[in-house]
């Protein structure tokens, strides 16, 4: 009923009947892919719960914070609530790997966690390799939101988690909410001279180009000496699965500059 535990269930090679905006899913989340068989259950605010009556479900997987559709989703099927906060501890990898864990242990999927667990250990490993020749520069990781605006990740995020384990600094030492981020006007990376920018989204390609543009963001020195680096969409929430992209992507961007 939420990307997350889509996510959980397709890194415990699980086919969920059904899903919220697929479409969505398929561009901003990407990882792991969805089977094209996955049925499209609306709005993940308003889900289509007679088409979830409809599939005769065997279980219900859905995110603890989702309380008001929990009673209504309990009278089709057994409901099993991801204890969403596992991923709001300081280390929300860790709150993640364990809701995966627990999950995988509802499921008799204990064999499957197991792989994902050790393939994700296996691709840190490789992302490190990849990023031997790394120049070492403390990374401001954002997403542009607009001509003047990115959200920043700050220290207490998913990212900051696969950062550590990749031994790469986060230049972000400023305010970042309970969910790991936080809204700031461009100028404020000035503030950050020697750092390199890695912005994640190609949906926001467009306005990071308008941002790069601007004379003010033109005269930062991770613009003039090429310090931006780009990678695709990955989810900032949750556990293993968006971690385990995120390893990937930024390790291979950041080893070629």
């Amino acid at each position: 009923m939420d990307w997350v535990s889509g996510q959980n269930l397709l890194a415990l090679g699980i086919r969920p009947a059904g899903m919220p905006e697929l479409e969505l899913y398929t561009s901003l989340v990407v990882e792991p892919a969805l089977p094209p068989a996955t049925a499209e259950l609306g709005l993940r605010s308003e889900p289509n719960l007679e088409l979830v009556d409809h599939l005769r479900p065997t279980l219900i997987v859905q995110s603890a914070d989702e309380g008001p559709v929990n009673a209504r989703l309990q009278a089709i099927a057994p409901v099993y609530l991801v204890d969403q906060r596992l991923s709001s501890l300081p280390n929300r990898l860790d709150g993640g790997r364990k809701a995966l864990s627990e999950l995988a242990g509802r499921l008799g999927a204990t064999t499957q966690f197991d792989r994902f667990q050790a393939g994700f250990e296996v691709e840190i490993e490789q992302a490190k390799k990849r990023l031997s020749a790394y120049d070492g520069r403390p990374l401001i990781v954002a997403t542009v939101i607009d001509g003047r605006r990115l959200l920043v990740f700050g220290r207490n995020s998913l990212f900051q988690n696969v950062l550590d384990l990749l031994g790469i600094e986060n230049a972000w030492d400023g305010h970042a909410s309970l969910y790991g981020h936080t809204t700031v006007a461009a100028d404020r990376l000035a503030l950050y001279p020697e750092a390199r920018l890695l912005c994640v989204g190609d949906s926001s390609g467009d306005r990071l180009d308008r941002l790069l543009a601007a004379p003010v963001i033109k005269s930062l020195p991770f613009v003039r000496e090429r310090r931006v680096t780009r990678v695709a969409d990955v989810l900032f929430y949750g556990g293993l699965p968006p971690a385990y992209r995120f390893a990937r992507l930024a390790s291979t961007a950041l080893a070629v500059g």
